[in-house]
Order: C-alpha cells, then sequence, then structure tokens
C-alpha cells in the first residue's frame, strides 16, 4: 500500500481489490466530499449485493469540484484503486458557481480524470436538498444546492454521465445542521444511488420511475 493511501485527509479504503481482479466483475468507487464518509460504505455493501465489486471510497471533508481540480490529483487516485469500471461521483455541495464556463470545464475536468483512470461508467450524484427550517445556514446552503443541481442536471448529461438527482430522497432525515444527515436519512439516499449501480438490471416498475424522476440521460460523449 502506497504512503498517500494512509494519508488522514483522504479516506481512500480498499477492501477487495484482489478479489475483484479474479472474479472479473465491475469495481465501483465512490469519490466525492463528507458525505461519503457515509455514503461510500453504504454504496459499496449496495455494490457487492449487486454482483459488482467495491474498491472502496474517496471523501474528502468540505472539498468542492473546484478544489478536486486544484488538487489534481484524482486520476492518480483512482489509479490506486485499480482503475475501476464505475465511479459514483458526490460533488456539488460545496460549489459556489459564479461563471457558467467555469462550472462547465470544472465539471468537465473531473470526468476527464475519470476516463484516464479506466472508468467506463461515471455515476454523478447531485447536491441533496437541506432542511432550510434548521437555520440560516441550512437555508443559505440549500439555495445554492438547489442552484447547482439545475446546473449540473443541465451541464453533466452532455459529459456522457448519468446524473442522479438526490433531491427526491433527500428531503427527510436531516442531522442538526439541516444539511447532512442521520444514519437512516444516508440508508434513504444509498439505496436511492444503488437503483442506477447495474444498468443490465431487470426494469421493474419502481426502478423504472425512480430512474425517470431522478436521472438525466447521458448525452453523448464530447470529442477532443
Amino acid at each position: 500500500m502506497t504512503r498517500s493511501l494512509l494519508l488522514a485527509a483522504a479516506l481512500l479504503t480498499l477492501p477487495t481489490l484482489s478479489t475483484a481482479h479474479a472474479q472479473d466483475a465491475p469495481r465501483v468507487v465512490v469519490v466525492g466530499d463528507s458525505h461519503v464518509e457515509r455514503l461510500g460504505p453504504m454504496i459499496a455493501r449496495r455494490a457487492e449485493a449487486a454482483g459488482l465489486e467495491s474498491a472502496g471510497w474517496l471523501s474528502r471533508r468540505g472539498w468542492s469540484t473546484r478544489r478536486y481540480v486544484r488538487e489534481g490529483d484524482l486520476a492518480a487516485r483512482l489509479e490506486e484503486a485499480g482503475r475501476p469500471e464505475i465511479v459514483v461521483v458526490s460533488l456539488g455541495g460545496n460549489d459556489r458557481p459564479r461563471d457558467l464556463e467555469r462550472y462547465r470545464r470544472d465539471l468537465s475536468w473531473i470526468v476527464a480524470q475519470v476516463r484516464a483512470a479506466g472508468g467506463e461508467r461515471i455515476l454523478w450524484l447531485g447536491p441533496a436538498a437541506s432542511d432550510a427550517s434548521r437555520g440560516p445556514r441550512a437555508e443559505a446552503t440549500g439555495r445554492w444546492h438547489e442552484r447547482n443541481a439545475d446546473l449540473q442536471a443541465e451541464l453533466v448529461p452532455a459529459l456522457g454521465v448519468t446524473w442522479i438527482d438526490s433531491r427526491p430522497a433527500t428531503h427527510e432525515g436531516h442531522g442538526r445542521d439541516g444539511i447532512h444527515f442521520t444514519g437512516r436519512g444516508y440508508v434513504g439516499w444509498a439505496d436511492h444511488a444503488a437503483l442506477f449501480l447495474d444498468e443490465s438490471a431487470p426494469v421493474t416498475d419502481a426502478l423504472a420511475s425512480h430512474r425517470a424522476s431522478g436521472a438525466a440521460g447521458a448525452g453523448a460523449l464530447p470529442h477532443g
């Protein structure tokens, strides 16, 4: 294990890489901000229940999409995780975009890094709903989350990525700050995300409804 995997600032766990290669099952990694501390292991368990392999999760508390761009190491971290075929991105909760084109470039950079590290499918979880009744901070954050979700719904599918609207699954279960969630709240969010993990899964009426209301269809991957 390399030294960088031991850094406390970036919690990347690699539970079953050797097994994943042996069974030749697609591997899943979850990357994002503080929500991934709870979402990561939950999505990992759901991935394994769906016959996939978890290659861990990377949680960076307080990080925005732009902070990932500035750090510049996402492809390298995914390489260390064994070049997972499926990458779940949970970013946008800390974004404060004021320039549409710059935000488009930041989102594109994340996608390009995942592709460069072998990612074949990218599922992008949009910002969660906030509970504005918890106070001014939650109310202000909620406004940003709504704006960012609307921007991502427009921009992310054009990058050949499945964008998942997290808001339908996150209207309840908030913690004290109105921004993060209780364990039960994260369970609901993880269940929602897991519906999109296996694109070959039989489409039941319930799944079709969730997908229709919670995800934007993938657009063509841009050239150049």
